[in-house]
């Protein structure tokens, strides 16, 4: 199961400007009922840091995206290990940068025999985005404080 990125608890470094993005998110896959979450994203030039979160549990995962390098995934007591591919560890920092700074966004990458799918619209502060892989679905919004 490819889970998308989320970062929680990390320091953050004063001299990097970043900016804040909140919203939620809908991940669904096959046999396994329908998870909703809040995310929230803080977007630097350098690294990233994503907060994924559920009502009343906390964080569920936090992943950091630094460019370059591949994300760092921090699993939680909420959360399980999962798998994520080579070229989508290696790209997730440049497309989320892509997704949250651009009009619009597509990347459709066969990655491992199955098509990756990372689509992102953007109207005046608010992001729309999903994510598919196999047989994963990620989809919700983000919101720029």
């Amino acid at each position: 199961m490819l889970v998308c990125i989320t970062v929680s608890c990390s320091t953050i470094n004063k001299d990097n400007k970043y900016n804040i993005y909140s919203g939620k998110l809908l991940v669904e896959s096959s046999n396994v009922e329908p998870v909703s979450l809040n995310i929230v994203i803080s977007l630097s030039k350098l690294d990233s840091i994503i907060q994924l979160k559920k009502p009343f549990y906390g964080n569920v995962l936090i992943i950091e995206a630094r460019e370059n390098k591949n994300l760092n995934i921090v699993p939680t007591k909420n959360s399980n290990p999962f798998y994520i591919p080579d070229t989508v560890n290696r790209n997730f920092k440049y497309w989320l940068r892509q997704c949250l700074l651009s009009r619009s966004f597509n990347i459709n990458e066969l990655v491992e025999g199955s098509y990756f799918d990372f689509t992102c619209s953007r109207k005046d502060n608010k992001v729309n985005f999903a994510i598919s892989y196999q047989e994963n679905l990620i989809n919700g919004y983000l919101i720029k404080k």
